[in-house]
Formats: C-alpha cells, structure tokens, sequence
C-alpha cells in the first residue's frame, strides 16, 4: 500500500495486485488517445490473458485507477521480429544494452493505461511492483514505433537506447537500479545493533529473551574466520543481517536427509563409495505387486550430474532408491489386547525379500558452511538473494550453503532461491533443510533449441534416470525430422550455463485438447478461446540439474516463448498403455499445477446421433491426472506451507480433504502425510457412493502426499506424535482424525442354546459389544477395498466348502458382498445372511425405502438357495477339531429358537462402529469421548491442532444438536472438504483468519455447520439389481413415516423392480428433488447414468420440463426414457449449478437504473411475509415486474451463453440462428 499524487494535488492511497479478467471493462474506460497512438488498439482481455506479468493498481474504493501488461517478448510484427528471437533483433539494431540483457532479466511493456490524472504516479508504483515481484528482473523495455513518442509519465522512466538508423521501431529502457537497486552489502559492525535489533523484534523476541538484549552485538563482535555477519544497506542505515559460520554436522544431515545429489555436502575423495556394488536381490517366485508408482530410481552421481526428483513430498530431490523407507506392519487385533497376530486364509503369499537401501558414503571434507541467523526489512524481502554472492565470497573453498527452518517458518524470499531437501523419514525430522551451491550464483542460464551435437552432454545428465533412453529417442526424433512418424510436432530444448547443458525438455503438441478441455477445468487458469490450438503444448520430459532448481519457472518460460506456445500440460498415468510416446517423472511437477477432473454427462449416443459430441470429447481414455502451466503462472509464486500436516484414516473425508489442500494452485505443501494401513487407495469399498477409481485415478494424491503405512494405536499430546502399532512415531503439527467407523467382530453372547435360549434374556450391551480379541482366522470384517479384494480371492478359489459362508449384517454393504460372491459363481447354497434385530444401536433400519424393492430382494436370496434368518444375534462359535485356529459352526438366538448353521466363514458386517485402537488411542490422549469424539464447529477437538470429521465425531452437547450431531448421514466428500477449509486460513495469506469460537460476540460460533450436498449409495443387489439411492443429508427416517407426513409432497413412480426399470422421484413440497430412486436389472439394459440422475437432486420441477404438470397429464410412461431425452442434458452439465447460481444472483439484484426500484427476490419475499400463499393475481404481477425491468432478457441470454461457451459438450441444442 502507498501513495500517489495527482497532477492537480489529490493523493490517493493504492494498491498494487495481479490483473483480473474482470478488471477488462475498467481498464477500457482509461483509454485516451494517447494510449491508441502509443500502443493501437489492443484486445485487452487477450492480453491479460496471454501476459507472463499484469499489474492493476486500485484505490481504497477498489476503483481501477492504472494497469500495465509485461511480456516476455516484445510487440512486433512477426516479419521484423520473431518473438522466440528478439534477443537477434536486438542485435541487428546494434542496441548496446543486448550485451546485458537476457531473457531471464528482461520484460516487455506491451501496454500502459491509467487514470489521467494519475499516470507518473501509476506508472512510476507499476515499475516499482513489477522489479519487486520478480527479483531476476532487471531491465523493462517499450518498443514504439520511429513516428511515436511515449506519454510524459512514459517518458520519465523509459529512456530510448540509440541503436542502428532506419529503424522502424525505437527501443526505450528502464533499469532496476534507478527504482529497486540492489543491495548495498558489506561485513557486519557493532554499531548495526541499533538498526537491527527493532527488526528483529518485529519478527521475533525469543532470541532477546534468551541471550539478553546485546545478542547481536555480542554476535557481530564474534565473528572470526570461521563465523562471519554481513549486512544490507540503504541510505546508510541497515535493514538486513545474515551471519554464516563454517562448522556444519554433515554427518547428521546425511542420517537425516538424503544428499546424494549434493555429494553428501562433501568434497570428492578417492574413497567415496557412490555405488552399490553388492549383487542384486534376486525376486520371490510370487512377488506380490505395489499398486502405487515409485519415483524416479536415480543412484548417486557427480553433483553436476545430478537431478532431484520428488515423489511424495513433491520436492526435487534425488532418493537413492524408490523405497518407502516404513515397513509394512503387521495387522492390529480388533481389540486392543496384546494376542499374536494369526495367518488369514488369503494370507498366502510369500512376502518379497527386502534388499535395505544402498547408502552412499563420502570421506571428503566439508564443503558447505550453515546460515545461522537472517533478517530484513519486509520493505526489501524480495531483494533478499542479494546477499548470496558476498556471502560466498567470505568462504571460497566451499560450495554448498546450508540453512535449517522449523516446519512452521514459511518459505520467505531468500528460501526460494534454495533448493528443499527430503528427509529420509520425514516422520520425525524437526527441521527443514535448504541448500544453494555456489553456481546458482551464475546467471548465464540460456534455453535454446536442441542440436545434434548436444546428445553427448544430454546422455550424461539424464544418465541416471530409467527414463533415459525415452529421452534419447525423442532428442533423436527431434533432430532427425521435427516430427513423429504419426506427424506429431516434437519439440526439445535445453538449458545450458557456461556452456554446459544443465537442463533438457521435450514437448509436443497437445492433440487432444479437446479432450483436455471437456475432461479437466482447464479453464479454472485460463480463457480456452483466447489460446490457438497450436499453442497447447503436452510435456513429456522435463530435468534440472538441482544447482538451477530456482529457475524452473524460467525454464518453463523459455520454453513456451520459443515454442511459441502459452500452455503446457503434463498427465501423471496410473498405467501407460502407450509405449511410443512414455512420459518421465518431471523434476519440476512442483511448479505446475494440478487440474481437477470434471463429471461427464452420459450420453445416449444412440439417441443424439449426429447430435451428439464429437468423438473426442466423448472418447473414453485411461484416466489421469492432468497438470499444468501457463506464461501467467511463470510469474506467480506458491506460497509454501512445511507445517506437518498429518491425516489419519484413508476415509473418503480424509481423501477429500486431502485433495482441497493439495488442489490449491496457489498453495504448495511439502508435508501432507497419511496414516493407513493399505495407503492410499485405489477404490472406496463402501456403499456410500463419494470417489470412483477413476476419480482417484484423476487425483494422483501420491504426487502431494507422504503415505505411511500402519495403524494408529497413540497419541502423544505433549511432544505432538503419533505411534504406529510397529512403535514408530509420525511428529505432526497439525493432526486430522478421518478413521470413520468400521465393521467390527461381534461378541459372542455365549447364552445355552441347547437351552433354547432366546433374544428376549440378552442386553443390549451385550449385543452391541465388539469381539476384544484377535479372532479366528476364518472371521472376517469387509472395511477396505484391499480386503475384499483378498477376500473374494481366497473365496472364490475353494474347490470344496466346509459349510457355509455366513454373511452377518443388515447394511447396504452386506447386500452388495453376497451379490458379489453370488456373481463370482460362489453357490447360494453355500451362503448365509444373518441379519441382526433392526432395532439395535449398530443396526440400519430401512435399509431400502420402497416395498417393492425389498420383495424383488429378498426374492432373489430365496431363489438362489441362500439361507436367510432375520433377528438373529450371535452367541457363539464352535472351533474346528480338524483346521487350527478356525471356527466350523456359528449359532444365534432368534425371538423364537436358535439357529445353527455349519461355517467356512464369518464375514461381519455388524457391529459398526469406533476400532478399539482408535477409541484407545483418543481416550488415552484425554480427548473428549461421549460415545464419539467431541469437536466444535469448527471440528476441532478439546486440543486445538487436532481436529476430526467424518463418523468417528459428534458436536460438543452445548450446540443442542443431537439430531445432527453425527456425520453419518452427510455427504462424506463435503465433510471432507469443509475440514479443509477450516484448516486453510491458517495458511492461505488470501483467507481472513478463523473465527475464534470463544469470542462472545461471535453469533455464528453456536452454530453447527449447514451441508448441503446429497448422501448417494450404489451398488449390486442380490437378484443383479444395480441400485442408486440419492437423498438429502441428515437423518433418515422410516419409509412409512414419510409418507404419512402431510408435508410429504409429491411420489412420482415408473417401471418395477421386477421388469428392472423403476425410477421413483420424491418432490418435496417446494417441489425441488429431495429422493431419487433406481433400479434396472443388470446386463439387461442401459447402466443406471450415475452422474446424471444425481444431478437431479435439489433441482426444482420446473427445470425439469414441467415434469408435475407432465405426469399429472400421463406423459410421462418411464422415468429412465424421459431423461435420457436431449432436452435435460444441458441439467447434467458439471457447470449447470453455476448457471442457476448466476439466474439466482440476477433476481437477487436491483435493475440497474432502475432507482428506487427492488430486486424481484426482494417483492417476492415482501409477498411471502405478508401470506405464505400468493394469489393467482400476485403471481401475474410479478410476471409483469420480471419482464418490465428486463430480467426474462437476461436470463435467456446468460442461459444462451452458456449453451453456446459449453457448446463442445451441449452441441443437441439449436442456438440462435440456426433455425
């Protein structure tokens, strides 16, 4: 914030922020003639669009009062110059200054507009923004043509630069040492302390409190020739202070970190052991197979050589191996009594030999030296690398300088010029460690076109990666023909300093950007139509030597100025079905990023016929997730978050809220970890419909996030650390507890039966007990994909049963797992369900809503042969005489007698609820439990950096929610996603602070959060009925209670469960969507289009082609068939809710020019108040005021752009013109 003064005396306080499309119209009405004749007539959306650099200055009121547009290029015509070769423009000119400008130093003013009053004021903050922003910067050019001269505000800080006569075009300058000089450096005096100390204070005082107020001067006058201070200076007074000493604990940054890229921050020795010499650990007979993907395998090689990669932890780092440096750990019991973990029966395979990782080992002396104190004035932060070179000059043998920072210090400027390493095991390390070798000093780095003989320096820097040879092909490809053998255009460029080549990228042509477009939200980070096809460009490699890791972005850059392209994107593939054209792991994923996936309507592309898409946009390719950079993302710096962030439970609200942290484009967190105990996976086992596989393919979590393998059995509140059943410690700063409930082995009640012992004798508790020890190998409970994928295995592949498989339970998931083994070809008559009483704590109660459906189930279970009792509670199990350790018969009481059936095994699906090491680990860390862990609104738990969501949490008593206490009933994805953003403004610099719930004056910190979005099962039935239920959040109540409330509403049915067609709408009386309802019989028909009948919730009738007033005329004979007409596809649009949120806006807002005149929202809400029931006659008025003031205009042509902008994916709808 400043300010600036008119020419007519007025200040105004400014500020200075990046450009926003929306800031168009504004800028527009600054444009004089002058500006015209200085720069023509200019698209100025396109060119905030395509700008590496757009400055916008506003006043307090958020008036637009200056705006310039930096490129990285100048604006000439193609035929004088070629924008990926002005620097030979430059020197054809004979322009003197080319011999120091670069493309890393220069930008171009390509248009300049302000307030007419304010122009050298706007002009002279605008420069001022631009060299701070961007501390490599510095020289701004302007190029006009010969028979113009720039504005007198222009004009005082653009000075022409003679160059060669005849020129067409003149070049003016603009130097950063006349606006943002760089520091003044020199060593340390005692006489500093007084400059200092106020600095030091501002920003911290626990060094005065610990070593007294004279700490700096007693530092500064210690220094010798090991420990040394330095100073910055401005108009003789110091306002930045770094002291540096020589004595480094390498051998306890190479236990911790892994160096191998950085020669272990020694000098070479003829000792050092760089490879691992051993021979190979040779494979198991059957290895089982990782799903996760490994990073880049990249052995120790010379430090000049190297290129760090990042997995996890999304740093550039090179790890000696792919490893997971944490063992898998045994399984934990069900209780939490100490009993030796048995074998289960699809525990068979051998486990594969682990060779321990090879560690490196280096004998040279120290070649680094540590920063040990550093501080600035935040007026000259970004001038904070200025001290770099005087700080090298002080210890001229060394080659490394070394800083360490708490998790919670965030990444300031100087930071960002080092380079972060991983730690072996970041689960306890205390510290970050950031490096800078002495050659990121130099500022030779050029990028330029591959040539042939360039392939030598090219073999040896990516000699190291399994990439290689893909790298190599391309090089040759691009050198031989510019071009694939299907015409595809290649591109490679390499980044070279001192003439040896540090950096190397291949591109080709985005050819599916059609598909990029419909499949990912591109356009979240750009205006699709105002980029040419051509400009797309689609990464395949990417590697930087770590010493230039800080000009990453500047290699983007030139990459997309000399390929003449604005976008690239780069896939992360799960699995990579197409050899010809592979992809490596980028050193540089970090800098992009990350592109969400978006819903796809489902076609009937028998229907639509030549009205449907185009074949590239309904093309159905692997999934991936897609990432990406743009020449205005070059120049946006992330804000970097290295707090531990550690999530427990791989649940869908802990998948969800990891997904909203690492999507933040503008956010990069180095220190996201899971806790579970498969990892992340690869596909939701519950029938809580909330992330396909495919969805979490398209995510690539395990790009962002540290995954550790285990289960959570501590909590050590006071030193912040999680234990692991295995006893290793995960240190967090901030702990989320996401491990839901989860199926549990009931207790035996152990009740006579040969008594015939009935339900009426046992308690409650004793039914809802969980079994507190490790069970029989043969008892299982379903609670993750992995283990239903073991468990169908070991299943399936009996040849003989010993009994049967009995199936305990009453939820969706117990329906959905014998329709599984019953599909699979396991006989019913080797199958049980066991339900348990409905109105027991545990227990689903209407578990289908509609009658029909339940018969045409329990239907299908009789046909097959499957056993099937109601009411039934467990009482005991009888051990095996033959097998060890497995159970052969299972008995239960009933309202009338026992049953007894003979077992091969126990499959429960009941009780659900807490795991006993979950409950264990809570209650021990004295976290508030009543009968589930207690949070606040803001779900935060009685400790105030551990916070929990999802069903494991209920809301403090004092809220008086009990009916919405529980998460259970609410969309898990949505949980998941307001978690994060309670955790967000603790980061995000754009984000207001939290609202402290204490705070007394706070009305809101009383009550409990509203969700909003729909809770959506789907699955299998017995009887190959696929089934989707769809209904509002919250609790649920009995089917029949439903429909007797007179407030029901309005019951739409079509079909039956039998014929496998029926579809059932409940409109409520608002007459909005509020229950969805299908089922078709499988293999029989058309799939149930998940997305799209969900997008029908909440959606009122009206939008649905008068679907009342249709079905009360019987127009409407099938449900399925009318909404797969072409007319509704434009509702299952992923941007439809935006389109209604835009109408909603438009007739919330009073007309413009309209004076005194209220929004149609506003008369409708004064006629509501007045009588709930608008007459006929009120009506008609109000349809008079909606057109009078021009609203019905407006919302067609908003519903009219939005047909025609998503015209790719809605091309069955006529637009105007057409007809």
């Amino acid at each position: 914030m400043t300010t600036i003064a008119s020419s007519h005396g007025p200040t105004e306080v400014i500020n200075a922020r990046r450009t926003e499309s929306l800031d168009a119209p504004a800028i527009l009405d600054l444009v004089s003639n002058h500006t015209v004749e200085q720069f023509g007539h200019v698209n100025v959306v396109h060119l905030i669009e395509k700008a590496n650099l757009a400055v916008t200055l506003i006043n307090e009121e958020n008036e637009v009062l200056g705006f310039a547009g930096f490129l990285d290029y100048p604006p000439l015509p193609q035929d004088v110059c070629d924008s990926a070769k002005w620097e030979e423009w430059m020197k054809d000119a004979k322009y003197p200054v080319i011999e120091k400008c670069t493309a890393l130093n220069s930008l171009f003013l390509h248009y300049f507009v302000a307030k007419s009053d304010y122009t050298i004021g706007c002009a002279t903050e605008i420069v001022r923004t631009v060299f701070n922003a961007v501390p490599d910067l510095h020289f701004l050019f302007l190029v006009l043509r010969n028979n113009v001269k720039p504005e007198q505000a222009l004009g005082q800080i653009f000075h022409q630069i003679e160059g060669k006569d005849g020129e067409r075009f003149n070049l003016y300058g603009c130097y950063r040492h006349s606006h943002v000089p760089v520091l003044h450096i020199r060593r340390a005096v005692v006489e500093d302390n007084d400059d200092l100390l106020p600095i030091f204070l501002r920003l911290n005082d626990n060094l005065t409190q610990t070593y007294g107020d004279h700490f700096l001067a007693e530092l500064i006058e210690a220094q010798d020739e090991d420990n040394h201070a330095l100073v910055a200076e401005v108009g003789g007074k110091a306002i930045g202070f770094i002291s540096m000493c020589s004595h480094v604990n390498i051998d306890l940054l190479q236990k911790e970190y892994e160096l191998a890229s950085f020669h272990g921050l020694r000098k070479p020795h003829p000792d050092d052991k760089l490879k691992d010499d051993s021979p190979p650990t040779p494979p198991p007979e059957d290895p089982t197979v990782t799903e996760a993907a490994k990073p880049e395998e990249q052995p120790a090689e010379e430090e000049s050589r190297a290129v760090l990669e990042k997995s996890s932890s999304q740093e550039t780092d090179d790890a000696e191996d792919g490893e997971d440096p944490t063992e898998e750990a045994p399984s934990p019991s069900s209780g939490i009594e100490n009993v030796e973990r048995q074998q289960t029966p699809f525990e068979d395979v051998p486990t594969p030999v682990q060779k321990p990782p090879f560690e490196p080992q280096y004998f040279g002396e120290s070649n680094c030296f540590s920063l040990q104190l550093f501080c600035i004035d935040e007026l000259y932060e970004m001038r904070s690398a200025d001290f770099l070179p005087q700080v090298f000059k002080l210890f001229p043998g060394k080659e490394f300088a070394v800083i360490t920072v708490p998790h919670f210090v965030q990444e300031f400027p100087l930071l960002q010029h080092f380079v972060r390493v991983t730690p072996k095991n970041s689960m306890l390390v205390s510290q970050e460690l950031y490096i800078f070798h002495r050659g990121g000093l130099l500022h030779d780095f050029v990028v330029r076109p591959v040539v042939t003989k360039d392939t030598k320096q090219i073999t040896d820097l990516v000699t190291a990666l399994s990439a290689t040879q893909d790298i190599l092909n391309d090089v040759e490809i691009f050198n031989s023909s510019r071009r694939d053998d299907d015409g595809t255009e290649v591109q490679a460029f390499v980044a070279e300093c001192l003439g040896q080549i540090v950096g190397v990228a291949i591109v080709r042509r985005e050819e599916n950007i059609e598909y990029i477009r419909s499949h990912y939200n591109i356009e979240d980070f750009i205006y699709f139509n105002h980029h040419r096809r051509d400009e797309h460009g689609h990464l395949h490699h990417f590697s930087l030597n770590p010493v230039f890791q800080h000009y990453t972005k500047q290699f983007f850059k030139e990459i997309l100025r000399q390929g003449h392209k604005s976008c690239l994107f780069y896939p992360v593939e799960k699995d990579c079905e197409d050899n010809s054209k592979k992809h490596s792991l980028i050193t540089g994923i970090n800098y992009l990023v990350p592109v969400r996936a978006r819903r796809q309507i489902v076609y009937p592309l028998d229907e639509l016929n030549e009205n449907a898409p185009s074949e590239r946009i309904v093309d159905n390719m692997p999934p991936y997730a897609l990432y990406h950079i743009n020449r205005k993302l070059t120049l946006e710096p992330k804000v970097t978050i290295n707090a531990r962030i550690i999530v427990v439970g791989a649940s869908s609200v802990g998948i969800s809220f990891l997904e909203t942290l690492s999507f933040c484009p503008h956010l990069r967190f180095n220190n996201l970890t899971l806790i579970a105990k498969d990892g992340l996976p690869d596909k939701i086992h519950s029938a809580d419909y909330s992330y396909t596989t495919e969805q979490l393919a398209c995510m690539s979590l395990a790009t962002w996030v540290n995954v550790v393998q285990g289960n959570m059995v501590a909590i050590d509140r006071s030193h912040k650390y999680v234990i692991l059943e295995g006893g290793e410690k995960v240190s967090y700063d901030y702990l989320m507890l996401c491990t839901g409930q989860q199926y549990q082995v009931p207790k035996p009640t152990k009740v006579d039966i040969e008594e015939g012992a009935t339900n009426h004798i046992i308690s409650p508790r004793a039914i809802e007990s969980p079994y507190p020890y490790e069970p029989p190998v043969n008892v299982m409970t379903i609670n993750k994909s992995m283990d239903e994928k073991q468990m169908m295995k070991w299943i399936t592949g009996v040849k003989e049963f010993q009994g049967k498989v009995v199936i305990y339970g009453n939820s969706l998931d117990a329906y959905f797992t014998l329709q599984s083994l019953l599909s699979c070809g396991v006989p019913g008559q080797n199958l049980a369900l066991i339900q348990p009483p409905s109105s027991h704590k545990f227990s689903e109660p209407d578990t289908f809503q509609e009658h029909g459906l339940v018969k045409a189930v329990m239907k299908a279970i009789e046909d097959a042969g499957v056993e099937y009792h109601i009411d039934c509670v467990f009482a005991d199990w009888q051990m095996s005489d033959v097998a060890p350790n497995k159970i052969s018969e299972v008995s239960f009481t009933t309202p009338t007698k026992p049953v007894i059936i003979e077992c091969h095994a126990f499959l429960s699906f009941y009780p659900k609820c807490i795991d006993a090491w979950t409950f264990k680990s809570v209650n021990d860390a004295c976290l508030v439990f009543d009968g589930r862990l207690v949070i606040d609104t803001n779900f935060c738990t009685n400790d105030p950096v551990i916070r929990a969501a999802g069903p494991l949490t209920k809301y403090a008593r004092r809220y008086h929610a009990e009916d919405w206490s529980n998460h259970d009933g609410y969309n898990s994805c949505e949980i998941g996603f307001r978690l994060a953003m309670s955790v967000l403004p603790l980061f995000d610099p754009t984000l207001e602070s939290m609202i402290e719930e204490n705070d007394p004056n706070d009305p809101y910190s009383k009550l409990t959060p509203i969700f909003s979005d729909c809770k959506v099962f789907h699955g299998y039935l017995p009887g190959n009925f696929e089934y989707l239920h769809v209904r509002k959040p919250g609790a649920t109540q009995a089917y029949e209670s439903q429909l007797a409330n007179p407030n029901h509403g309005h019951e739409i049915e079509t079909g039956s469960v039998k014929n496998g067609n029926y579809f059932r709408l409940h409109i409520n009386q608002m007459n909005c969507v509020e229950t969805i309802t299908c089922v078709v019989k499988a293999g029989e028909g058309l799939p149930i289009p998940v997305w799209n009948i969900t997008q029908l919730y909440n959606i009122h009738e009206r939008y649905l082609n008068n679907l009342l007033a249709r079905v009360e005329e019987g127009l409407i004979a099938d449900l399925f068939e009318f909404f797969r007409e072409p007319w509704c596809m434009a509702i299952f649009h992923d941007r439809f809710r935006d389109l209604r949120q835009e109408v909603r806006e438009l007739l919330s807002m009073p007309p413009s020019g309209g004076g005194s005149l209220s929004s149609l929202e506003a008369e409708v809400q004064q006629l509501v108040k007045e009588d709930l029931n608008i007459s006929s006659e009120q009506k008609a008025n109000l349809r008079e005021f909606y057109q009078s003031i021009g609203l019905k205009k407006a919302v067609e042509n908003r519903l009219l752009s939005f047909l025609s902008y998503n015209y790719y994916h809605l091309p069955m709808y006529a637009k105007p013109g057409m007809v």
